[in-house]
């Protein structure tokens, strides 16, 4: 059987990922997916066993902003809710912000957040050739037709050779070239690379930036919850004072 083929626990698939297993945060998560059927799982004895993706289907788990979607701050659960708004877009600063709010129940007002990533050190050392990776996130096992054309792709010129030896699910694999970005999705910033394991297997192997680094900052942006009473505008970050002195008071005031 492929290792990337079989059953692990919800402590395992968070290592899978590239997740912390220790986090209980993680582990919520993954067992609330559990709950809602969005992962191939099922509970036996009381655990839920999840079944790993069949690489050589490409149903490999390509990490983007879909593990993303919730950040524990502040005793809230912020919800990834879209790539725009980016206040340091086009500023060149390898600064990247997204759009999240907070889960609330039906019909209770929101608070925005800007989550921003600093990838400034990360690039610098990369740059330098002295990032090291971590274990990936994804691999996906390339058939034997094409796996020389992968070694030999990888092996070349137009990559710097790396040749570190890697844990992957239980799997030694030896990563053939610095990891290079692969082409994005939105909200994504991928890096892969080829590799091979003990038996000669090849893998395309995959890591997103934004599971290596933790956010530099959240911010509240928005508040709905709160108004000025003078003018009603709802709170905001950058809320324009001169020609109201904003009083702010909750809904509920």
């Amino acid at each position: 059987m492929n290792v990337l083929d079989q059953v692990t626990n919800v402590r395992g698939y968070a290592k899978y990922l590239g997740l912390d297993p220790t986090n209980r945060s993680v582990l919520r998560k993954i067992q609330r997916q559990c709950e809602r059927g969005e992962l191939p799982a099922k509970l036996d004895e009381g655990a839920w066993k999840i079944k790993l993706p069949h690489a050589d289907k490409g149903e490999f788990i390509m990490k983007n902003w879909e593990s993303l979607k919730e950040i524990y701050h502040d005793e809230m659960v912020l919800i990834h809710a879209g790539y725009g708004n980016d206040k340091n877009y086009g500023l060149n600063n390898d600064k990247i912000s997204q759009f999240y709010v907070n889960q609330v129940s039906a019909r209770k007002p929101t608070k925005h957040f800007a989550v921003t990533w600093d990838f400034n050190e990360f690039k610098n050392s990369e740059a330098a050739g002295t990032f090291e990776w971590p274990t990936p996130h994804a691999a996906l096992l390339i058939n034997d037709e094409q796996k020389q054309q992968l070694v030999d792709y990888f092996s070349g010129s137009s990559f710097i050779a790396y040749g570190r030896r890697l844990k992957f699910n239980d799997m030694s694999l030896t990563i053939l070239n610095r990891p290079v970005e692969f082409v994005g999705v939105a909200g994504s910033l991928r890096y892969y690379a080829g590799a091979v394991d003990a038996d000669g297997n090849a893998y395309k192997v995959f890591w997103n930036i934004f599971n290596i680094f933790d956010p530099v900052e959240i911010a509240m942006t928005v508040d709905n919850s709160r108004y000025c009473k003078r003018c009603l505008t709802r709170w905001t970050d950058d809320a324009d004072t001169t020609k109201c002195k904003h009083e702010w008071v909750q809904d509920t005031e």
